[in-house]
């Protein structure tokens, strides 16, 4: 063995290699995801190895997104799982670990990539109130409001149910999320609302500017300048709540999940009247 090997070999030891890993801790830094491996469950706070010097803490409230109601059914000791460094101080050595965030980062990873595909996805309702429904997806909560559900949904409890949405819009800096139950109807029922099909629906309120006509569910607008008659008289003098029509699509947003009719173009049509 020649004299460097064994200079080389001399000055290598374990106490050595220590203060090396020391010097080099630098490389972890708040806001790196990192691995770590959990070995330890106490009452408020999780042990976590991330292979630095100081012990990482997960606290109890940032090991979910989702309510736990058993942390130890949630995470197991050993567990090798992805970790958030919320806070990463040599000089207090304190080490403060995050999975919420990781949850967090790759549930609004998906949203992006959902909204930009303009794919439908389920999503859970937790609760109503009075504009609509509060629904949770990947631990994160959404809205639909009223205006966005299909006509038998108003009157339906969804709470506790899955349903099907597409995403409308949303602001990820201030965790807020719109859904719209109707494009996704219209999206899986593209056959039923394609424009120039004429269809029979049900005229559901009259109003001064048109009517608002349910068609298999979903509610449109025939606008009063669409209507084949002309007109002598006021809406309401023609036209009842629950009276059958035939109207044409001419315009489908499915986008919003808007629909407008007409009854212009429709052959030989004779509307009754009230």
């Amino acid at each position: 063995m020649s004299p460097n090997n064994n200079k080389l070999r001399y000055h290598f030891t374990y106490k050595n290699f220590a203060a090396l890993l020391d010097k080099y801790e630098y490389n972890f830094h708040s806001g790196d995801i990192v691995a770590g491996t959990i070995f330890g469950i106490e009452h408020k706070c999780i042990l976590v190895d991330i292979g630095a010097s100081n012990v990482g803490l997960l606290p109890l409230e940032e090991a979910s997104l989702h309510r736990i109601e058993d942390i130890h059914k949630h995470l197991r000791l050993n567990e090798v799982r992805e970790f958030f460094i919320i806070l990463f101080d040599q000089e207090t050595n304190q080490i403060i670990l995050s999975i919420k965030k990781v949850e967090l980062m790759k549930a609004w990873k998906r949203i992006r990539q959902v909204y930009a595909e303009n794919v439908i996805i389920q999503v859970l309702v937790i609760k109503s109130n009075r504009g609509g429904y509060i629904v949770q997806l990947d631990g994160l909560k959404g809205f639909i409001p009223k205006s966005h559900l299909i006509s038998t949904d108003n009157k339906q409890n969804l709470i506790d149910q899955t349903v099907l949405v597409k995403i409308l819009e949303f602001t990820e800096a201030q965790n807020y999320l719109l859904f719209c139950l109707r494009c996704a109807y219209i999206h899986q029922n593209w056959d039923i609302f394609r424009v120039g099909k004429i269809v029979q629906g049900t005229v559901y309120s009259i109003q001064s500017y048109g009517l608002f006509v349910n068609v298999e569910r979903i509610q449109g607008l025939l606008h009063i300048s669409e209507i084949s008659k002309t007109l002598q008289q006021a809406l309401a003098e023609i036209f009842c709540p629950g009276q059958d029509i035939l109207v044409m699509i001419i315009h489908v947003d499915s986008q919003k999940g808007r629909i407008a009719f007409s009854q212009k173009g429709i052959p030989n049509l004779s509307s009754s009247s009230k």
